[in-house]
């Protein structure tokens, strides 16, 4: 029997099953449809400037609506979105493909119907990351992360490859039609879609709630931490992928020969997937992620330097390595981390990083390369890269332990007045009587019940002590609205949470006592 957490046991989710099948196909279609777009570019006349523009068309979207998508996808049913997104994405498809075959694709057009492609990317697969911890447990959720970036990387191996002989063969229009079935993949397994649903909050209003995933995102370290290195990670990679064509170009590389380096680089990501597991025994998120980082660039400094396809392949295989043991890394600390009601924003916001920075280094490094040069352009990436390594001085923290269940069960008080009828803030003040052998651990506490209050609804925060009575202390903080505190007690509310309240609690030696005041205006 397969160990609890393994990759074999968390195929045995059927739920996640489904998922890891529908994803591996959409992913398949993706990398054909950005392989035949770069090569039906590379093959018209003055085309070559405008291959790093499908990268950019492929990432610039992601990067925008990365947001929105996590707003949606917590609070909608995210099978029903994905099926809608994935059928305007088959259209978009259809109309690549009949305008190919019949040679009335212009650049303009492929890179217009590439950023439609995208937008239904990020609509569907920044739902899919948010449904993992609810289909596998929580010992399960790293090897559903690796598994995931298994079938990305898996598809990156075959759907170039597959692209590139379909072009030799037969045309790139064939190759833009071979990823029409692949697509109708993901709609099937969505429609067959026997997984939950979970959304244990009640519905947010758009911008409310794209508020409060920013605000929970900026008194948040750890996801500070991991959106950062998300950001300047892909800028510094994004250098090999955007300009490989160009390279293997430069090469004497045909069609054949670059769907093959591609898949070189999907061989690296995969292993880099499969050898997570053992990865994280000896080494912890913050030094995988920094080794990561570290061989891109050495990988990045290779490919510019490279004679020969093969350098050029073997500096590809380890990208790809270092892409997976990266991403995947600080993917699953998102998701460990993030409690269930701001989980799909916050993943949001690291797909935002990524696809930003794939977007910003694509137009960057481009303009370098045609500007100055190609081997300028990836020493540039590389410098990116090695020194993003640095980021281990802020390091990550392991806290797989901290229990993020959400806590329901909070009663609203009884007050004397309507609360809806007066609307405002509302300031929320306790008192706490601490005596002084507890002062310091008090102090401490509050410290981080401040980030606690401040991520989860609060504007304003603060801790003051009464002149009149040495040992009492107020806190303070103030909510935009009676309906903001109820989500924040009622929806926001998680298990380690609320076990530091009660230890704050506990350190008074009087029952703490809380005080709603309404804001008035004068006349």
């Amino acid at each position: 029997m397969a160990a609890a957490g393994s990759f074999g046991a968390t195929l045995r989710y059927r739920a996640f099953a489904v998922l890891w099948t529908g994803v591996l196909a959409s992913y398949m279609a993706q990398w054909m449809l950005a392989l035949a777009a770069q090569w039906f570019l590379v093959a018209l006349a003055g085309g070559a400037d405008l291959v790093p523009l499908v990268q950019v068309a492929l990432t610039l979207p992601m990067a925008l609506l990365a947001i929105p998508a996590g707003v949606l996808a917590d609070n909608t049913d995210r099978r029903r979105m994905i099926i809608i997104v994935q059928s305007c994405v088959l259209a978009a498809e259809i109309a690549l493909v009949v305008l190919a075959l019949t040679e009335q694709l212009q650049p303009a057009v492929l890179l217009l119907l590439l950023v439609l492609v995208a937008s239904g990317a990020v609509l569907t697969f920044t739902p899919v990351q948010s449904m993992v911890p609810d289909v596998v447990d929580r010992e399960s959720i790293q090897a559903a992360t690796s598994l995931l970036a298994v079938a990305t990387n898996f598809a990156r191996i075959i759907g170039p490859a597959v692209a590139g002989l379909i072009i030799a063969i037969v045309s790139v229009g064939a190759a833009f039609a071979a990823a029409l079935p692949l697509t109708v993949i993901l709609l099937v397994s969505m429609l067959r879609w026997k997984g939950r649903n979970v959304r244990n909050h009640s519905r947010e209003d758009f911008m409310p709630a794209v508020r409060s995933g920013f605000r929970f995102a900026r008194h948040s370290p750890q996801v500070l931490k991991i959106v950062l290195r998300g950001l300047w990670f892909t800028m510094g990679i994004v250098g090999l992928i955007s300009l490989l064509p160009l390279l293997a170009a430069g090469l004497g590389a045909g069609s054949a020969d670059l769907g093959l380096l591609l898949a070189a680089q999907g061989v690296g990501a995969v292993v880099g997937a499969l050898s997570l597991p053992r990865l994280r025994r000896y080494a912890s998120a913050n030094r995988i992620v920094a080794a990561g980082f570290l061989s891109a660039g050495c990988a990045v400094l290779a490919s510019g330097l490279a004679t020969n396809l093969l350098v050029l392949g073997v500096a590809v295989f380890v990208s790809g390595w270092a892409w997976t043991g990266t991403l995947a890394t600080l993917t699953a600390g998102m998701q460990l981390y993030l409690p269930a009601w701001v989980r799909a924003r916050g993943i949001a916001m690291l797909l935002t990083s990524i696809y930003a920075g794939q977007a910003v280094g694509a137009v960057g490094l481009g303009w370098i390369a045609t500007s100055v040069g190609l081997t300028w352009a990836l020493e540039v990436a590389a410098v990116i890269l090695i020194g993003g390594a640095l980021l281990a001085m802020w390091p990550l923290k392991d806290l797989s332990h901290v229990d993020r269940s959400a806590v329901f069960g909070w009663s609203a008080p009884e007050l004397v007045i309507n609360p809806n009828e007066i609307g405002g803030q509302v300031q929320v003040r306790i008192t706490y009587t601490i005596l002084k052998a507890a002062e310091r651990e008090f102090l401490t506490a509050m410290h981080f019940l401040r980030r606690v209050r401040l991520r989860t609804g609060a504007t304003r925060w603060q801790l003051l002590k009464d002149a009149d009575a040495n040992h009492v202390f107020i806190e303070e903080f103030t909510v935009s609205s009676w309906a903001e505190y109820q989500h924040q007690r009622q929806d926001r509310s998680v298990a380690s949470d609320l076990a530091l309240e009660h230890a704050v609690a506990e350190l008074s030696v009087e029952p703490a006592s809380t005080v709603y005041l309404f804001r008035v205006e004068t006349m």
